[in-house]
């Protein structure tokens, strides 16, 4: 299966880096622990990213690069997050409720990737990666590329 991710310059030098949510944390993990963000389709990686840019007019956006990214092919690889099973606030509740949420599969990684559905677009899923997963070292970049934004994107 193949998932997309959308790295800033000069983030894009390395695509499966986790530096970032290690840093700084997200909706489905604390600071300290790092996992990859990535999408399953393109466009919603960069409805993902475009999202949580602050207000900027087309000109200022930073240079984007898309990759794609395979994963490994083993069935257990994925688990899928029923909504009807995720509390009632994992899409609005502060980021300090929602980042516990995943907090067995954070410290001891039962698959490769969870894969949520994106606040955005509830009916689209995000996937999570686990670097301390076995099969991360599995993961590849297949295809990385700058991404040119469309002048009609205001």
């Amino acid at each position: 299966m193949q998932v997309f991710r959308i790295n800033k310059e000069p983030y894009h030098v390395d695509p499966l880096s986790t530096v970032g949510s290690y840093r700084y944390g997200g909706r489905w993990n604390p600071k300290g622990v790092g996992i990859l963000y990535t999408s399953k389709t393109p466009e919603l990686a960069l409805l993902e990213t475009l999202v949580h840019l602050p207000a900027l007019t087309l000109s200022e956006v930073p240079q984007l690069w898309l990759s794609t990214i395979e994963l490994p092919q083993i069935s257990e690889s994925i688990f899928w997050m029923d909504p009807s099973k995720l509390p009632s606030y994992w899409s609005s509740g502060p980021l300090s409720s929602t980042q516990t949420i995943l907090k067995e599969w954070l410290f001891s990684p039962f698959s490769l990737a969870l894969a949520v559905p994106s606040v955005i677009m509830p009916e689209s899923y995000n996937l999570l990666l686990h670097p301390q997963h076995p099969a991360y070292a599995e993961v590849k970049v297949v295809r990385k590329r700058l991404l040119s934004l469309d002048s009609r994107l205001r």
